[in-house]
């Protein structure tokens, strides 16, 4: 019975204390779990730099070679052709020279009449020269990124992700260094057929006149000196470029970042291609100009460094350097060429950065 008694005043005590142990628990700091929301982690980013282009290249080819525009010799065989030289002209007259035969002729010089039952015609032009690379550093422009980080280290706090860029550089290079290049010269003789030429003879298209023969037979001579090209070359283009790859953050302190990004890249131009020049050649002198516009696609990759500065939690400061690596591009007018370098790109940014 003693046992029995002493069991009830033990379960009797507990029910009592229990109360006061529940509150003094729920006082103890350490006895208490509180569950938090976790504190979101801002993963975009987008930024906009102003961005300058270094060691974009051109190269005019084919100066001096400029195309006649109807106003040359023409072909070196055939007839019914209008001919057009320094010292005369060789023309298609009111009967389309009939048999081979044109009264619509003019020449200048009694040199042009050597003896032999011919008439000699000229015409001088330069060689074609190619001109050393110029460039007009820097080429002003802007990109706009966007960045989305995938993953961090919980140690170190590296993180990573992918980044795009859209840029846009203003390209202007102008070229007006004289050149100097050889001489080539066209000599077409005539068949007069015991015609002798009035001194300085003028024909006309309705004639009538003197007939000589209409196809030339055509001698052409070279020298490595003897014109001389002055005036300006000038190339302007629109280069719009898109580049996507991989990007590696690494904190330097509470404040700064060290990234790199490298990835394929892709860039459109539109350019134009345009010159105005005075050739000087054995004593003449002819005025070049033309003008040609070209559009293409560019492929090639890109490399990219980047150290940004934390404003706050939000907004950021960063200066950068890119290497791009296009493909080439041309462009023509009037038989001369223009070849850009795009291949060794030096791109540098600066700009800010806003995280979301």
């Amino acid at each position: 019975m003693k046992r029995n008694n002493a069991t009830r005043s033990w379960a009797l005590a507990a029910l009592l204390l229990a109360p006061g142990i529940s509150v003094v628990a729920a006082d103890d700091p350490a006895r208490r779990v509180t569950l938090e929301d976790p504190i979101p982690v801002d993963k975009n980013r987008v930024g906009l730099s102003y961005r300058a282009a270094f060691n974009i290249t051109a190269r005019f080819k084919n100066v001096g070679n400029v195309g006649g525009g109807g106003r040359g010799p023409g072909p070196a065989t055939g007839g019914d052709i209008d001919r057009f030289y320094d010292d005369g002209y060789n023309r298609v007259d009111i009967s389309g020279n009939k048999d081979g035969l044109t009264w619509f002729w003019g020449y200048q010089n009694a040199s042009q009449v050597p003896g032999n039952d011919t008439l000699v015609m000229h015409s001088s032009s330069p060689t074609a020269v190619n001109t050393k690379p110029i460039d007009d550093d820097p080429q002003n422009g802007f990109e706009l990124t966007y960045s989305r980080e995938l993953g961090r280290s919980e140690k170190k706090d590296w993180r990573w992700g992918v980044e795009a860029g859209a840029g846009w550089s203003d390209i202007n290079i102008r070229d007006d260094r004289p050149l100097a290049s050889g001489v080539r010269t066209i000599a077409d003789a005539y068949n007069l057929g015991g015609v002798v030429p009035p001194p300085g003879h003028s024909g006309t298209f309705e004639g009538p006149g003197p007939l000589i023969e209409d196809r030339p037979n055509r001698t052409i001579t070279t020298s490595p000196s003897g014109s001389v090209i002055l005036g300006a070359r000038q190339f302007d283009a629109d280069l719009f470029t898109l580049r996507f790859g991989p990007y590696l953050e690494i904190p330097i302190d509470d404040r700064f970042t060290f990234s790199l990004s490298v990835g394929p890249a892709v860039g459109f131009i539109n350019g134009e291609f345009k010159f105005n020049q005075q050739v000087s050649t054995g004593g003449t002198s002819k005025r070049q100009t033309g003008s040609g516009s070209e559009s293409d696609v560019l492929w090639g990759g890109f490399a990219a460094a980047t150290i940004r500065y934390a404003i706050n939690d939000r907004w950021s400061a960063f200066v950068g350097g890119q290497y791009l690596g296009l493909t080439d591009y041309h462009a023509k007018a009037g038989g001369q060429e223009i070849e850009l370098t795009l291949g060794r790109t030096a791109l540098f940014t600066l700009g800010v950065g806003y995280t979301f």
